[in-house]
């Protein structure tokens, strides 16, 4: 009934940007946007010459491919500015009116109300932009050279420790006991990807019906597309993923005969198959899943952890598994090396590894084959994922069998993967 509603409702009023332009609330799927935020709000900005220039701007954002939900973060944050403006205290009638004390005094209101939240930061950020663009495109030359925000003038990001989750309420998640409870193979193979594979919920959510690709030696990886940094990535998976991924691309002919866009199609109000689960649907699956299984923290507590610091603790297990960045960064695919070193802080066991045991040597002696050179690989047992993997599996507690060559100065090779071993002069 859903459905055919909004078919009528298009019909009778159209779509596109020439009818929702003019509204004060823009409902994004009249505008081809899919998203769980199904409207931006510009009514509850108080001044209408603001209101102008911040749908501008939030059109502008959105044809250049900005996300539905961070441009519900851009409404929000003019909102909150136009709602200091708007205060008696304040009093800013016009854009030409907004002068650098008027910032400032901003800074201190945010400062009082928001310090220390992530919209902190935020606040400031999309509001800057907003008085960049308005400069770069001249929409509106009344606004003063003085109006814009320094870098001091954001707060400082304190560095926290990664917030992994803890390793044995994760082992009790995965156990086989326990994923056998799921009542939905939907809301199952979703939580396995998540588990094994790092990915965002809503990466997972999106896949593509035909989302598994083979290497040369026919090891299967996921392609997926990275929605946050809009690219396309792999990630290896094992047979269990592969073939759960295959009995529900089964189900989903059976469905949808004429083919279905996606991997995971939302169930109700989709005729044709081309709607993906949305995040607030597996939620609602997961909790139900959370409150029959018995996860417990170090305190003997029952605890629901949501499905985000899965792919902490994913990242977290290659780096103290010795995994190298490289691999790691192309793995999960971040959108910066920043975020790759922040997980490569080694937790406290891996820091007191060194100390509880001798560190040994593993160079190893090898005839010096005219043929080898220092980088190329030793002969592997386990010859799946050569390509991504460099070396080393994702999916196993140890490393791979398929050690680099590094060539010492002391005329031996020490398959070091690119880390120097005790007796190894090279800093590989």
């Amino acid at each position: 009934m859903i459905y055919a509603r909004r078919q009528v409702e298009e019909l009778q009023q159209g779509r596109g940007w020439e009818v929702e332009y003019p509204r004060d609330v823009w409902r994004l799927r009249q505008l081809g946007i899919a998203s769980p935020h199904a409207h931006l709000r510009f009514d509850r900005i108080p001044q209408p010459w603001l209101t102008d220039l911040a749908k501008r701007w939030v059109r502008w954002r959105l044809s250049t491919g900005l996300g539905a939900g961070q441009a519900n973060k851009c409404v929000v944050a003019i909102t909150r500015f136009a709602e200091y403006l708007a205060a008696p205290a304040v009093g800013v009638d016009a854009l030409a009116q907004i002068d650098r004390p008027v910032l400032e005094r901003y800074l201190a209101d945010l400062q009082a109300t928001v310090n220390g939240q992530k919209t902190h930061g935020e606040f400031i950020g999309q509001v800057n932009h907003f008085f960049q663009t308005i400069r770069q495109h001249r929409w509106d030359d009344t606004l003063p050279t003085t109006v814009v925000f320094f870098a001091e003038d954001y707060p400082k990001r304190a560095k926290l420790l990664p917030r992994a989750l803890a390793e044995h309420v994760m082992t009790q998640l995965e156990q086989p006991a326990n994923m056998d409870r799921w009542h939905d193979p939907v809301g199952r193979l979703v939580t396995l990807i998540l588990m094994r594979c790092g990915l965002r919920v809503s990466d997972a959510l999106r896949l593509p019906l035909d989302c598994i690709v083979r290497d040369a030696d026919n090891a299967p990886y996921l392609r997926y597309f990275n929605h946050k940094i809009k690219r396309e990535a792999l990630v290896p998976i094992d047979n269990e993923v592969e073939a759960a991924i295959a009995a529900q691309q089964q189900s989903i002919t059976a469905r949808w005969p004429e083919g279905s866009p996606v991997l995971f199609p939302q169930k109700t109000a989709n005729p044709d198959g081309t709607k993906p689960l949305i995040d607030s649907s597996y939620r609602r699956m997961l909790n139900q899943w959370l409150a029959e299984v018995d996860v417990r923290d170090e305190h003997g507590r029952r605890v629901r952890p949501p499905p985000h610091p899965w792919r902490h603790i994913f990242w977290t297990r290659l780096i103290n598994r010795d995994v190298p960045q490289e691999v790691v960064h192309v793995l999960l695919d971040p959108d910066s090396h920043m975020m790759t070193a922040h997980y490569a802080r080694l937790n406290e066991k891996t820091i007191r590894r060194p100390g509880n045991r001798p560190a040994r040597s593993t160079s190893v002696q090898v005839a010096l084959d005219p043929g080898l050179r220092c980088g190329d690989h030793l002969p592997c047992s386990r010859p799946s994922h050569p390509a991504v993997c460099g070396g080393w599996s994702p999916h196993s507690p140890t490393a791979c069998r398929r050690p680099r060559l590094r060539q010492c100065s002391t005329g031996f090779f020490a398959p070091c993967g690119g880390r120097a071993f005790p007796g190894c002069s090279r800093p590989c």
